[in-house]
């Protein structure tokens, strides 16, 4: 059977793990909840949801690929921006979702255990967009670079953000959804100016805590990039190639003991500093 991991991180924040290891993560206030994120789609999600609320319930995509909103056709009241939606239709088939939950060999799965693909029309996600759930209030954090409507979540009174995919220590800029390297430090360096708004960083793959250095680490590690400084280490991922900047170890931990990291296609250089 396959199995949802089920943490609670704080009085109103849960994490939940789907059996591919992409997190959602449920928010409850006093009036009404929100889900952000939906994984790759395994159909026990609106189950798992159920049990652990019943309050209306909002659902928040923090942007188009397959590992995160593949289960929106689950939901009815679904926020996507709109720079992601045609990503959203394009790379949530089942057939592409089999094949990234497919990267665990461990996990015997079917079509039967995944969602319909979403068919939209989503709700549109703008920049500082408010969710009230009730003395719980989210805002949404235009975050573009991994893809152009990548959206990180401010948790305003936890002093909590997620970060997600849009900076961790493994950032995908390659594709034709994400953006260029300059682009991409031009938003990090925007994202920096919330500083003082959040202690704590949420991861959407691994641990769901994680550390804030990793926005000035990318910022740093875009601008070697753009020098031509980093490591260009060859990169491979479902058929894609690309470049890592840093060197790494073990679980993917930075040699020179930093914690961001960024995996760039060459075209994505184009365009220079900005």
């Amino acid at each position: 059977m396959l199995q949802f991991t089920i943490t609670r991180l704080t009085a109103s924040i849960t994490h939940i793990c789907d059996p591919s290891g992409v997190a959602c993560f449920l928010a409850v206030g006093n009036k009404r909840a929100a889900l952000i994120d939906t994984g790759s789609g395994f159909v026990g999600l609106k189950d798992e949801v159920g049990r652990l609320t019943s309050l209306p319930l909002d659902v928040i995509i923090t942007h188009g690929h397959c590992d995160h909103a593949g289960g929106a056709a689950l939901f009815d009241s679904v926020y996507l921006h709109p720079a992601d939606e045609e990503l959203a239709l394009r790379h949530n088939s089942i057939e592409m979702r089999m094949g990234y939950a497919s990267l665990n060999p461990d996990l015997a799965i079917s079509e039967r255990d995944f969602a319909p693909a979403p068919v939209g029309p989503f709700k549109p996600l703008g920049d500082g967009q408010i969710f009230d759930l009730g003395g719980v209030t989210l805002e949404a954090v235009h975050f573009p670079g991994h893809t152009r409507g990548m959206s990180g979540i401010l948790f305003r009174e936890e002093r909590a953000m997620l970060y997600g995919d849009a900076c961790n220590s493994n950032t995908f800029l390659f594709g034709p959804e994400a953006s260029t390297v300059s682009q991409y430090q031009e938003t990090l360096r925007k994202i920096k100016l919330l500083d003082g708004k959040y202690d704590t960083a949420y991861y959407s793959h691994g641990p769901a805590v994680g550390p804030r250095q990793t926005l000035d680490d990318n910022i740093e590690l875009c601008g070697r990039i753009l020098r031509g400084e980093d490591d260009k280490l060859p990169f491979e991922f479902m058929g894609s190639h690309a470049l890592r900047a840093a060197a790494i170890g073990e679980n993917y931990q930075r040699l020179d003991g930093k914690c961001g990291n960024i995996i760039y296609s060459a075209e994505k250089l184009q365009g220079g500093a900005k």
